[in-house]
């Protein structure tokens, strides 16, 4: 199986050298400065695991047209005109690990609907400052078939990723966990903006747990309205604290902050890294798309519309 993973970023350099590592034929496009450090370098992982992977890196997306598997991790601003300009073979199979959870209609328009899985992505790392990737947590990437049903496909894909030491799993209900993830990313995107914290510090925080804790119910509101039925699960989950009352949601919230101390006390959402290196924020489609959707729906989340407007103002461009 031939793969093309479209950003050379933190989760695309550490699936490409996994990947490569188990000897797959994988291949990223990048772009600019990091396409030139990863072609000089290769991809030099740290943190979990420390290895040097030269895996082909190439600047034009069309290389991707020749793949049996695309896997897009580019910021959500930057694939739209990317994927628009694919002309994938026929058969080719393409899942994307951005946040958000319009990224699957995107593909779709490329690749067809049935030759998209939905897919969410707990792992996560971070672009260093030498270009060298610190992979600091491998929770399970998911993926689904568009219907709630498992297939071979989904199935070989996650079981080359677990051969290659990337957490993995295949999900019979991929849009509920999109959605669970969504209404968690959300919190942990405005926390990481507004306070400019690692993660486990703005969690512990007894006064921003507070605020988390209060656009995590809102999200799981907005997941209701969208017809979503959220699974409760460990972790930051909307759909646990929109069960209990609000003290209780704080609490949740602090102990998945000291849950981060210490599995992964230096985290950084990737909003955060974005914001301090002078890059263009998700903001608007992550935040941005969230409140919009609750408008259109009706929803009127006064957390949300506050994060939104303070995540704006402190990632806009400088004057």
């Amino acid at each position: 199986m031939k793969t093309v993973i479209l950003g050379g970023g933190a989760l695309g350099a550490i699936l490409a050298a996994h990947l490569h590592g188990a000897g797959e034929e994988v291949a990223v496009v990048a772009r600019g400065p990091r396409a030139s450090v990863l072609t000089k370098d290769g991809i030099r992982i740290t943190g979990l695991t420390e290895f040097t992977a030269k895996v082909p890196v190439y600047t034009d997306a069309s290389v991707a047209n020749d793949a049996d598997l695309v896997i897009v991790a580019l910021k959500t601003h930057q694939s739209r005109t990317v994927v628009r300009e694919l002309r994938p073979k026929q058969g080719a199979v393409a899942f994307s690990v951005q946040n958000g959870v319009f990224k699957n209609e995107e593909l779709s328009s490329v690749f067809g609907a049935n030759n998209v899985l939905g897919a969410i992505a707990l792992v996560s790392g971070e672009v260093m400052t030498d270009g060298s990737i610190r992979f600091t947590n491998n929770d399970p990437i998911f993926l689904g078939e568009p219907g709630q049903e498992s297939s071979s496909r989904s199935e070989q894909i996650v079981a080359t990723l677990q051969k290659a030491g990337v957490a993995a799993e295949v999900s019979k209900d991929i849009r509920a966990l999109e959605w669970s993830k969504f209404t968690m990313f959300v919190p942990l995107f405005c926390g990481a903006i507004i306070t400019r914290q690692e993660t486990s510090r703005f969690l512990r925080n007894a006064d921003s747990a507070r605020v988390i804790a209060a656009l995590s119910r809102e999200m799981a509101r907005l997941a209701t309205a969208e017809g979503v039925l959220l699974q409760p699960g460990a972790g930051l989950s909307a759909a646990a604290m929109a069960q209990v009352d609000f003290e209780s949601a704080v609490r949740i919230v602090r102990d998945v902050g000291a849950y981060y101390e210490q599995k992964a006390p230096r985290h950084k959402v990737s909003g955060l890294q974005d914001l301090e290196r002078g890059r263009q924020t998700e903001v608007e489609e992550i935040v941005g798309f969230a409140l919009r959707r609750s408008e259109e729906v009706g929803l009127d989340l006064a957390a949300l519309r506050t994060c939104y407007h303070l995540c704006r103002a402190i990632a806009a461009p400088s004057a």
